[in-house]
This record gives structure tokens, C-alpha cells and sequence, in this order.
């Protein structure tokens, strides 16, 4: 029996699939997952039901220390000790204190250690601070033994760590998808009703959703939105989601009062059908998934930099269209090219989306990436 510890810093409604397949593809799999549990609101819902595999969270306890989020996990050490798993899997982030000691006692003690990461960076540090940051970043990732990352971009960020490529190996970061085929003719029902009862037929359908924090840039795509419809009159903005930032988004949507633009709410059950009703997603500012969901659906994206998916998944006039960052001019020229672009165009810009995902970007091929690499490092 292999036990695989995986810890997370919040167990996501989104990842559940992709836990209990890699579960459950061999029986020899002992899959625990540790998460953390913030009890401020943050803008990233966590799943808080029951879960088919073994699990249990821990509170996080935050400070600021300059501009670094320092976290720990009481009680997360302890547990793992008890547990004593074979592998442990790290979902990185470096700035937790209990992470760093869980993976300091896997390496002293021979057990097999996977990163996952992103490599996506707030960039709040600069300068010495950078420097720091890099520093622990790099202590932290030479004591894994192989590292799984979400992109190419992701590859190089681990790289310029120094760590050697020959331990690093792509898991394109991805959605379930045997789920969204299997409710595929509800999803266009619920669509077809929703674009009736929100008005959105002969209408291009922008749309939004992620959390409402600082780095996501949803008051930049809000101003974006007020100029370019000065121009196009028929087209409309929706936004989903919650965070922090909740009441500047429902202030700036009060006061431009634009009846083409409406707030939706935070919506996990039943986003699909919100996806499908729209034309196409916008990311103003940092983001991941949501690009691989709209492309499941055939919708384009328009995106900067996201969370380093992006430039695998959304190519200018291939799959979406591109624009500078915080560049509000960009973003606008982006939207307008969505906006003018031929229906014959924007159809096999579409379908080269959803044939990315269902080929590339799912959680099968996680899965698949996954086992075969602890498969391999159980096997030294």
C-alpha cells in the first residue's frame, strides 16, 4: 500500500474529481488530502461537504510581514506524522511555516516528495525583498525530489529556481470534463433560458468570473466595459463571483447604473450554464480555470497574465485574443476585436478551444501524469 499525503491550501469544489480518480486508479493508493481552512473571507470558496476519500482540514493562522503573507497550519505537522505517508504532495506555497517543516522532515526522513505548482506570483516583492523571496523559494523546492507544473511557463519559473529539468514534467492544469459531456444537453437548456430571461440574444455577451481581490482586475474590465459601449451598443457584461472586493465591484456598478452590465453573485452549481449563455470570458488580471471552462464550452477568451496557463491555452486568433497588462487601451482593442471579428472566424476559433481542452487540459490526463510519476519515484 502506498499512502500519498497531498495538502493543499484549500480543498476547491473543483479539484474533487481529480482527488478521487487519482484515489482510485490503483488500488494500491492510499490518498489522504490535508487543506487548509481561512475562516476570513478571501474570495476563494472552499468545498466545505463530505468527500470520498480520506480528509481533513486545518485552520490557517495569518500575518503580514512586510509585503509576504506568512501562514501556518496548527495541528497539520502532528497529523502528518501519524499518518507517516510514503509520498507527500505539495500544492507549493512557500510562504507557509508548517509546509516548509512537513517538507524538511519528508526530506530528512526519505520520503518521496512531489511539487505542484503554478508558478504564478502575486509580485509584491522587488528589489532585496525579491532576492529573499527567490531564496526561499529555492530552498524549499531543492528538497523535492520531482515537480509537476500547470504550464511551460510554470517549467521555466521551477527552473530558474534552479532546479534541473530533468525533474520537472508538465501536468497541464484542467477541468473535469466527463462531467460537463454528460450534462451537456441540460447546460444548453438552462443556456437558452437564461439568455432569454437576461436579455442576452442579439447581444455579444462578455462575461466574468473569479473572485473579487485586487490582483483579478475586475475594476479594470468594469471601466473597459463603460468605454468600448459607448461604441457598441449591443453588447452586455456579467459578472460572477465574491471576495473582498465585493462592495468597490457593486459601487462601480451602482454608479455607471449601465443596464447592460449586472453582478450575478457568487455561483458554483450551475455556472455552466452561464459559460454557455455567454459569448466570451474575460480575465482582466489573474486567473486560471475559468479559461479552460469557457473553452470546454467553444467560447473565446481574451486574457494578459493570468496564472501562466494562459500562453498554452489562449493564442491570439488561434483560441481568444491577447492584451497587455493593466493596459486599459489594450484591453479595449482586444474587446473590440472580439466584437468585429466574422462569425466564420470567431466559430473556428471556438472549436480549436474545446479540442484543446478535451485533448490536452482535463483532469484524465492529471490523473494519468500523476500515477505515473509516483509510480516511478515509489518505484527508486
Amino acid at each position: 500500500m502506498t499512502k500519498i499525503l497531498l495538502i493543499t491550501p484549500r480543498l476547491q469544489h473543483y479539484r474533487l474529481t481529480f482527488y478521487e480518480k487519482l484515489s482510485s486508479y490503483k488500488a494500491d493508493y492510499n490518498l489522504t488530502v490535508f487543506y487548509g481552512i481561512n475562516e476570513k473571507e478571501d474570495g476563494k470558496a472552499g468545498y466545505t461537504g463530505e468527500t470520498k476519500f480520506p480528509s481533513r482540514g486545518f485552520v490557517e493562522q495569518k500575518r503580514r510581514v512586510l509585503p509576504f503573507e506568512v501562514v501556518t497550519n496548527p495541528g497539520m505537522f502532528s497529523e502528518m506524522k501519524k499518518l507517516d505517508p510514503d509520498l507527500v504532495i505539495f500544492l507549493a506555497s512557500t510562504g507557509n511555516l508548517t509546509y516548509r517543516k512537513i517538507i524538511t522532515y519528508a526530506h530528512r526522513k526519505n520520503k518521496k516528495v512531489i511539487i505542484w505548482t503554478s508558478g504564478w506570483d502575486p509580485g509584491r516583492a522587488g528589489g532585496l525583498l525579491l532576492r529573499f523571496k527567490n531564496s526561499l523559494v529555492s530552498s524549499f523546492y531543492k528538497k523535492a525530489d520531482y515537480f509537476l507544473t500547470y504550464s511551460t511557463f510554470a517549467n521555466s519559473y521551477v527552473e530558474s529556481m534552479g532546479i534541473d529539468n530533468s525533474k520537472i514534467k508538465i501536468c497541464y492544469n484542467g477541468i473535469e470534463t466527463d462531467d460537463l459531456v454528460k450534462n451537456s444537453d441540460k447546460v444548453n437548456a438552462d443556456s437558452a433560458v437564461l439568455r432569454k430571461t437576461q436579455n442576452l440574444n442579439n447581444h455579444l455577451t462578455f462575461l466574468y468570473v473569479g473572485g473579487f481581490i485586487p490582483e483579478k482586475r475586475v475594476d479594470l474590465l468594469i471601466d473597459s466595459f463603460v468605454e468600448i459601449h459607448r461604441k457598441y451598443k449591443n453588447i452586455k457584461l456579467l459578472i460572477v463571483g465574491d471576495g473582498p472586493l465585493k462592495g468597490m465591484v457593486e459601487d462601480m456598478l451602482n454608479k455607471h447604473n449601465n443596464p447592460d452590465m449586472k453582478y450575478m453573485g457568487r455561483i458554483i452549481q450551475g455556472v455552466d450554464s452561464i459559460f454557455m449563455a455567454s459569448d466570451c470570458l474575460v480575465l482582466p488580471g489573474a486567473g486560471g480555470l475559468a479559461l479552460n471552462q469557457a473553452m470546454f464550452w467553444k467560447k473565446t477568451c481574451i486574457v494578459s497574465k493570468a496564472d501562466g496557463t494562459e500562453d498554452d491555452l489562449v493564442i491570439e486568433n488561434v483560441t481568444g485574443y491577447r492584451f497587455l497588462e493593466n493596459d486599459q487601451r489594450s484591453l479595449i482593442a482586444a474587446m473590440e476585436r472580439r466584437i468585429v471579428d466574422l462569425p466564420e472566424k470567431v466559430k473556428i476559433m471556438s472549436e480549436n478551444s474545446h479540442k484543446l481542452i478535451m485533448e490536452k487540459s482535463n483532469v484524465n490526463n492529471m490523473v494519468s501524469v500523476f500515477s505515473g510519476t509516483i509510480d516511478k519515484l515509489i518505484e527508486r
